[in-house]
């Protein structure tokens, strides 16, 4: 067990509940207990060898996967809460959460690569040129060609290395772009905000940006 629930004198039947209704409850504002973290406890429950598998794939130690699971749960209750303050709804949980974990591990690798490695910047990258006609802002998508082995570092330099070239070929208006949405996680909104670029600009710059970085790296891969 990775975490344990809050004691109950008359404990819910929480497995029968499905994830929106455990988010519903426990965001709840006349809900008894509030903020009853057992409804998390029961949501993450769920999900939890989703989480494991997701961030030993990204952290690649086992005992740092175990601390970063614990993590993970830890942020999920808080922004369980800041999205109910705000109303933010979260329409599809299961994706939620990957993406959740994934930004997780991502700030995790960034800050051991100010001790001098380049994982992070590996990853974010190959975030970067993953499924170049998704519009999912959720960032899922297919592998992408050059990135899938990491751990050998002639690979990685070289995977690095075109990638960064192509970004420096691309326009300003969708290197900015693609900069600020996968190397610092900044949402569609935040961009516009940053750069000034119209809303449905920002995600023509996303969009063309990356299929123009896939053609780039394809092309003068090998």
């Amino acid at each position: 067990m990775f975490f344990r629930r809050s004691p109950r004198k008359e404990p819910a039947p929480f497995e029968k509940l499905d994830d929106a209704e455990l988010i519903r409850q426990y965001q709840d504002p006349d809900a008894e207990p509030r903020w009853d973290v057992g409804l998390v406890g029961e949501l993450f429950q769920r999900y939890v060898h989703l989480v494991y598998g997701v961030c030993l794939k990204y952290l690649r130690n086992e005992e740092d996967a175990k601390d970063a699971v614990m993590q993970v749960f830890e942020k999920l209750v808080e922004e369980l809460k800041r999205g109910a303050i705000r109303n933010n709804s979260i329409l599809h949980f299961k994706s939620w959460l990957h993406t959740l974990v994934k930004n997780h591990c991502l700030m995790w690798l960034r800050s051991r690569q100010s001790k001098g490695g380049r994982e992070a910047v590996a990853y974010s990258f190959d975030e970067l040129v993953r499924d170049a006609g998704s519009n999912g802002e959720d960032r899922l998508g297919m592998e992408f060609p050059g990135t899938g082995h990491l751990t050998e570092e002639e690979t990685l330099e070289q995977a690095l290395t075109r990638m960064e070239k192509g970004l420096r070929e691309l326009p300003t208006e969708q290197r900015t772009c693609l900069e600020l949405f996968y190397l610092q996680q900044k949402c569609y909104k935040e961009v516009a905000q940053i750069t000034g670029y119209d809303l449905n600009k920002v995600k023509s710059y996303i969009q063309n940006g990356k299929r123009n970085l896939r053609i780039y790296v394809e092309k003068h891969q090998g």
